[in-house]
């Protein structure tokens, strides 16, 4: 197997806005901005999560804690209910920082682009959640391998026609470098693909063994940094065994181009 020859760009938040379109049209495989908070703010958010009111184990088969939505697989009606119940949480983890989500759409409309929320039933869309990995098994993966293609092509929502998804990941906190990161396949699976094997409405999970022969680059973010990649690729995360210390934070969310709304819309 040869590494897949997309090259992973690295940039800082300065210049993020001038990769934004290889992003947005599916040339870019994955931008990492570096150091996109500082220390100090990335403790603030932590601290923020920590202490929020918001926070519950996740019930969709991955182990961790979360604050903000959780639409997965939800139909309209269910995921406003979930917006009104948990985004507010989601929210005031940016409370005493900076907010970067703020930033990453100053980025898109420095880049050209229009930019909203997306809407569901008409309400505006979350534009992030935050997860905190609890899984301390032998398991090598802290998430199985998947494509959110199908999550977002098939859920019934505004930003359903959004033919290349780009999945935006913050990590206020990071366990040192090597021993956690994310490895993106050049694999986007068809529809077929994915209906035989049951999860063409899921993208989730796909079998380690049937991705051997796919190329693939592996990003190792560092505490601060954000990473934007391709959400239609094959994509898991990798963990060595965990101390306490080892703490993962992500908070993402996704954006993409609406061919309908030819704007760029933000959901979670």
């Amino acid at each position: 197997m040869t590494v897949m020859q997309h090259i992973l760009v690295e940039t800082t938040l300065e210049g993020l806005s001038r990769q934004m379109g290889g992003l947005l049209t599916g040339e870019t495989a994955a931008v990492l901005v570096r150091g996109s908070l500082s220390n100090d703010q990335c403790d603030r958010v932590y601290a923020n999560f920590a202490s929020s009111r918001g926070v519950y184990e996740r019930g969709d088969g991955v182990a961790g804690r979360m604050v903000g939505t959780n639409a997965f697989l939800k139909s309209a009606d269910d995921v406003v209910e979930d917006y009104a119940r948990n985004n507010g949480f989601a929210e005031l983890l940016f409370r005493g920082a900076s907010n970067l989500y703020r930033k990453l759409f100053d980025c898109v409309e420095e880049a050209g682009y229009r930019f909203r929320h997306a809407y569901i039933d008409g309400v505006p869309a979350p534009t992030h959640r935050a997860t905190v990995w609890t899984d301390k098994s032998g398991d090598r993966l802290a998430l199985r391998a998947h494509t959110d293609w199908p999550q977002v092509r098939h859920s019934g929502m505004e930003y359903g026609d959004v033919e290349h998804p780009v999945a935006v990941n913050f990590y206020p906190r990071h366990p040192e470098p090597g021993s956690s990161y994310v490895r993106l396949y050049d694999f986007v699976p068809s529809r077929d693909w994915l209906a035989s094997r049951g999860i063409l409405d899921s993208g989730y999970p796909i079998d380690m063994d049937e991705l051997a022969d796919v190329d693939y680059i592996d990003v190792h973010p560092r505490a601060g940094d954000m990473l934007l990649f391709a959400a239609s690729k094959v994509h898991a995360v990798f963990h060595a065994p965990q101390s306490d210390e080892d703490v993962r934070l992500n908070i993402n969310g996704f954006i993409g181009f609406s061919r309908t709304s030819r704007k760029v819309l933000a959901w979670a």
